[in-house]
Order: structure tokens, then C-alpha cells, then sequence
């Protein structure tokens, strides 16, 4: 119960933003010919199905957002683990600066930079395999 207000702080400042991600992706997704189609010749869709097709198309954006999101909240979590006193990183990364330990703030500094190029990578392969127009081969 304890950890719930500073998890509330760190992750409502991005829920209003991939709700509006994903429903603007949605919206892109079914105003396309292969979903507009069918309701012309009055074909009622399932909504499983609409969900389950759109969703594939219509969750790219947010994709693409949620791993700058985790980066962000990384940096975030340095301000909320001082704040409510929750020993992590952050909070260490805070005192080292104050207790001048350079060799504690490089080191800190160097992880998360090595995670936030993980989080990038990861999200470009996550990308790849969702969408199929997405491709790594060099062409020569």
C-alpha cells in the first residue's frame, strides 16, 4: 500500500496520452478501405474482430511512445524515489551527487544509458515484427 501514490505519480502523467495514442491510432486504422468497405455494403463486423484487427494497426503509435515512456520514467523516478525516501537507483544517484561520487554518478549514468538504448532497441524489434512494412535489410 505504501508504493501506491508514488506509482500513481509516475504513471497517470502518461495514461492520458496512450489512451489518446491508441484511439487516434484506432480511428486511423478503421477509417482505412479494408474497414470502411464492409459497413458500405451494410456487413455488420463483430467487434472481436474490428478489436482484434484494428488493434494490431491502431497500437503502433503507442508502441513507438511507451518505450520513450519508460526512458522518461527512468529520469522521473529519480525526483519520486527523493521525494517518498524509496531507496533505488535514483535515490542513490541523487546522494552520490550531493556526497560528490563521481565514480557512483558515471556508473549510474552508464546503466541507464545502456538501458535506454535496450528499451529503444527492443521497441524497434517489437515494431518490426507488428508491422510488416517495416524493414532492416540494407538494399543495395
Amino acid at each position: 500500500m505504501d508504493k501506491t501514490l508514488p506509482s500513481l505519480t509516475l504513471d497517470l502523467v502518461y495514461a492520458d496520452y496512450i489512451a489518446r495514442l491508441t484511439r487516434g491510432g484506432m480511428l486511423e486504422v478503421l477509417s482505412q478501405d479494408f474497414f470502411v468497405l464492409p459497413e458500405l455494403r451494410s456487413c455488420h463486423t463483430q467487434p472481436a474482430i474490428v478489436i482484434k484487427h484494428a488493434l494490431k494497426g491502431g497500437i503502433l503509435p503507442v508502441v513507438s511512445f511507451l518505450w520513450s515512456a519508460v526512458a522518461w520514467l527512468l529520469s522521473d523516478s529519480f525526483v519520486v524515489e527523493t521525494i517518498f525516501q524509496i531507496p533505488g537507483l535514483g535515490r542513490f544517484y541523487i546522494q552520490a551527487a550531493f556526497n560528490r561520487d563521481y565514480t557512483m554518478i558515471m556508473g549510474t549514468a552508464i546503466f541507464f544509458s545502456i538501458l535506454i538504448i535496450m528499451f529503444n532497441l527492443l521497441s524497434d524489434i517489437i515494431l518490426a515484427i507488428l508491422d510488416p512494412r517495416i524493414s532492416y535489410e540494407g538494399k543495395d
